[in-house]
């Protein structure tokens, strides 16, 4: 079968071992004294051929004790070869020693054989985990000098304990808790054309477990280490989780990735729907936090990427025809929960960046989308469209007239207690719901009918709100699963799509089958102490009063601050400036240079939110009932340590290919790590360099970097494309900028050249 079938003939394993023979010869390798008997090229093509015989007779796998002995003798040569390398840039020999590995233990997966190869990668376990830290340098420094190294290294893990069970944690503690380098190995894996589909698809669901607070902390709630440990220190190390997260999407250009991979399997539709429902994902999580690279996210998808126009849009239509012949579609088909992650995205990704509305605004694709059965009886899909409407200003569109009437045919057609669950949604709770601008006054007011509070709500105080919320969220049956979704953060199933909903049918099945959407999807947050002085006091939904936008009544993501005190969403504030040249709460004359950013207010912000969801994490049961005297309590604002901490290796996890789980039904204990001797290469040197080195537009290395007449230096080819994207203004100063007042700064180039190839 073919490689992208993640199965291999007896024929490829033994090219495999031909050109093992013949790198090894080319090399002139010097055996060290105690290594395995090393064997010839023609003594391994004769045992494999012997082997290869009897495998293909055998139908469950199994070896007889002297075809096994030849097995054996074969992985024992594979084995002194990688020890006796020794030269940190042999990836030649590497990338054949681990493609032998990996094509033999796929074409026998027999219980002995695979016992063997695991114990093969413990012995080599050292050279193992220092060769996948040191590649992404080698790479930086001269692309394509590894080869398919990181493919075959992978694919031994992949293949051999499951491609199910490999989870993000686990790829984070094979890189010592590196997320930049975990993002590198997932980046690789999911644009590699050679890479099995199994192994793409599993790369894809990793990184959206990457994007939640689970893969920082322990997943057993019992530990005694992670429950006593202080809630500020696993507040800072998310913070430095998430900051890592956000700039290694960015550093090893996770949505190009992603583009790649849809482009192969575009031919089939099942394989696409699990790509872009874990690209959507993604995208969407790490939108939704307030960090200080989630501006940079924003700007890189603004100016070096196409996903609106190339991915998601042509996704839609692609999957609209497979809605419309569902009668009774809803959301326990997989089609539905992509829609309704692409609908997600784009009501994050249209609040934040401009540019992609009009994108939106002058097609039929949401007219389209309204035409999907059932979708308009459903108030969390509803609660959506309207969403993007009004951040797309449908007004100016060419599609006004029919959106508007549809969309007030759908809320007529909703029974009473329907229609207020949805105005609540929109307009009582945005402090954890999706964000959408009231900047675009003349569709909020298109839309008023659904943007006011339900009757009954309108005379409850603050405490009432309260004391409703705690009562419906008691009642709930899903405590577990709606305590991982704050914030409005999504999470996969393992095999990649959304978990699976009963589907009631229409008003029911929203109101039960998509309760983890319904207007109670998130507790009474925790109390927390000291925050009133930064923040303010909490509202009915534990959002801090000054953490939300004064315009949007949303929580912020890039707070900014005008001249006289007041606090807006960035995107906000930005859109209403530019059309009505004023303060929207004082109607005093405003301009854009008079917009300041509050990274004052932005630090406590992230802290808030990151510390919810630590608690929410470890202390889950502290959501139920107000906080007790004896829990912890954060400090207002968590700032990223020089060296945050480290999280504690997963009991069930792999720390390194030494703690390899055994095949047997005890569980050894683990090894002890030794001091790594074979490779000196510090490990994410690149994605670790000095500030100054990266381009202040989208924080990557630069290669040909470019000085404004302001200080800042930029990468020559991101710069061009901003301003033809944004105009000749700095992104950084919003001062006039062209690109002919930029020079090249030849001595920053040189100093980046000495650096690269100091890692070397």
């Amino acid at each position: 079968m073919a490689a992208a079938d993640f199965a291999y003939s007896a024929q490829d394993v033994a090219q495999a071992l031909a050109r093992l023979s013949q790198v090894t010869a080319a090399r002139g390798l010097v055996f060290a004294e105690g290594t395995p008997a090393v064997l010839d090229a023609q003594d391994i093509q004769a045992r494999w051929q012997h082997i290869a015989t009897v495998a293909g007779g055998a139908g469950d796998g199994t070896l007889d004790p002297v075809t096994l002995e030849h097995l054996r003798a074969i992985y024992n040569h594979i084995e002194a070869v990688i020890i006796s390398c020794g030269a940190p840039d042999a990836f030649d020999v590497y990338e054949a020693c681990f493609e032998c590995l990996s094509k033999a233990g796929l074409f026998l997966p027999g219980l002995q054989s695979r016992q063997l190869l695991l114990q093969v990668l413990e012995d080599v376990h050292e050279v193992y985990d220092v060769l996948l830290s040191c590649v992404e340098t080698y790479e930086w420094v001269q692309p394509g000098a590894t080869g398919m190294l990181r493919l075959w290294m992978m694919q031994i893990l992949f293949a051999g304990l499951g491609c199910t069970t490999i989870t993000g944690r686990d790829l984070m503690e094979l890189t010592d808790n590196d997320v930049c380098g975990a993002i590198s190995l997932i980046a690789f894996i999911i644009k590699c054309e050679q890479a099995p589909y199994e192994m793409q698809a599993a790369a894809g669901r990793c990184l959206v477990e990457l994007t939640t607070a689970d893969c920082v902390f322990f997943q057993q709630t019992d530990s005694e280490e992670t429950n006593t440990q202080q809630i500020t220190k696993l507040t800072a190390m998310l913070n430095r989780h998430v900051n890592g997260l956000i700039r290694g999407i960015i550093q090893f250009e996770i949505v190009e990735a992603f583009g790649h991979c849809i482009c192969q399997h575009q031919l089939t539709h099942a394989r696409t729907d699990v790509i872009v429902k874990n690209f959507m994902t993604t995208i969407h999580n790490c939108l939704c936090y307030c960090s200080e690279n989630q501006k940079k996210l924003r700007q890189h998808l603004a100016t070096q990427s196409t996903i609106v126009q190339d991915i998601m849009v042509p996704y839609v239509y692609n999957i609209l025809p497979a809605l419309f012949d569902k009668a009774h579609c809803g959301p326990n088909d997989v089609e539905w929960q992509n829609m309704k992650s692409v609908l997600q995205t784009f009501v994050v990704v249209t609040f934040n960046i401009n540019v992609f509305r009009p994108q939106l605004r002058d097609s039929d694709l949401l007219c389209k989308v309204c035409e999907v059965p059932n979708i308009l009886a459903h108030i969390s899909m509803l609660e959506l469209i309207i969403k993007i409407l009004i951040n797309v200003d449908y007004v100016k569109g060419p599609h006004a007239e029919l959106l508007l009437a549809t969309m007030h045919g759908a809320f007529e057609r909703l029974p009473q207690e329907s229609r207020d669950r949805l105005q609540r949604r929109m307009c009582s709770e945005q402090g954890i719901r999706l964000p959408y601008s009231r900047s675009a006054a003349q569709a909020v007011q298109s839309l008023a009918w659904v943007l006011t509070p339900p009757a009954g709500d309108a005379g409850q105080t603050t405490e009432e709100k309260k004391a409703r919320r705690k009562n419906n969220w008691r009642s709930s049956k899903n405590k577990n699963r709606k305590r991982k979704r704050m914030f409005g953060m999504q999470k996969t199933g393992k095999a990649g799509a959304a978990e699976a909903v009963p589907f009631l049918g229409t008003e029911e099945g929203d109101q039960e089958g998509e309760s983890e959407d319904d207007e109670d999807d998130m507790p009474p947050l925790m109390p927390a102490e000291n925050w009133e002085a930064s923040l303010g006091q909490t509202d009915e939904t534990g959002v801090p009063s000054m953490a939300k936008c004064q315009l949007t009544g949303g929580l912020m993501h890039d707070p900014v601050r005008t001249p006289d005190g007041y606090l807006f969403e960035r995107a906000v504030l930005e859109d209403w400036v530019l059309v009505n040249h004023s303060n929207p709460l004082t109607g005093q004359p405003l301009q854009p240079l008079e917009i300041a950013s509050a990274t004052d207010v932005a630090s406590f912000i992230q802290g808030y939110q990151l510390q919810m969801l630590s608690a929410c994490t470890i202390a889950p049961e502290a959501f139920d009932e107000p906080l007790q005297p004896e829990v912890a309590a954060p400090t207002p604002a968590v700032q990223m340590p020089a060296a945050a901490p480290i999280a504690p290796a997963s009991p069930s996890g792999m720390a390194s290919l030494g703690d390899l789980p055994s095949l047997q039904k005890e569980q050894p204990s683990p090894k002890s790590r030794k001091e790594k001797a074979k490779i000196r290469i510090t490990s994410r040197s690149v994605v670790d360099c000095p500030d100054d080195m990266r381009c202040a537009l989208d924080g990557k290395v630069m290669t040909s970097p470019q000085r404004s007449p302001y200080g800042h230096c930029f990468e020559k080819k991101t710069l061009e494309k901003w301003v033809m994207n944004c105009g000749s203004i700095c992104p950084i100063t919003q001062q006039p900028l062209r690109l002919e007042d930029c020079q090249p700064d030849a001595e920053m180039k040189k100093r980046i050249v000495k650096f690269l190839k100091g890692q070397a």
